[in-house]
């Protein structure tokens, strides 16, 4: 559903971009909108994808601050286990615990983007 969302808007966008004075007058709003509903290329170089991170991070940061006082109910299990389908493991009894939203998207954005050194 989503991807048909932004399917149509950039079908109106590519729309409005058709050249001529209109156009050039929203030029740069039109530009902006792209770039948002882009889908990233892979990194070029580590420049790029430094920069990249630092973009998630700024995002992630936004949405923390938009995520105060909810909760997320998640498995009380280290993170490297919610991957590996421990959790969704019928004999395996996992216990859940509920975390403040906005600090897990906040510590995402300052570690979880930070690359490996």
């Amino acid at each position: 559903m989503l991807n048909e969302v932004y399917d149509t808007i950039e079908a109106i966008l590519e729309s409005l971009d058709a050249g001529g004075e209109q156009s050039l007058a929203f030029a740069e709003e039109i530009k902006m909108l792209k770039e948002v509903l882009s889908y990233p290329e892979p990194a070029e170089d580590a420049l790029a994808e430094t920069l990249r991170r630092g973009q998630i991070a700024r995002k992630l940061e936004r949405v923390a601050i938009q995520a105060q006082d909810l909760t997320a109910t998640l498995p009380a299990l280290p993170v490297g286990k919610w991957f590996d389908g421990t959790f969704q493991d019928a004999k395996v009894d996992v216990q859940f615990e509920k975390c403040d939203l906005a600090r897990l998207l906040q510590f995402l954005a300052d570690y979880g983007v930070r690359e490996q050194s």
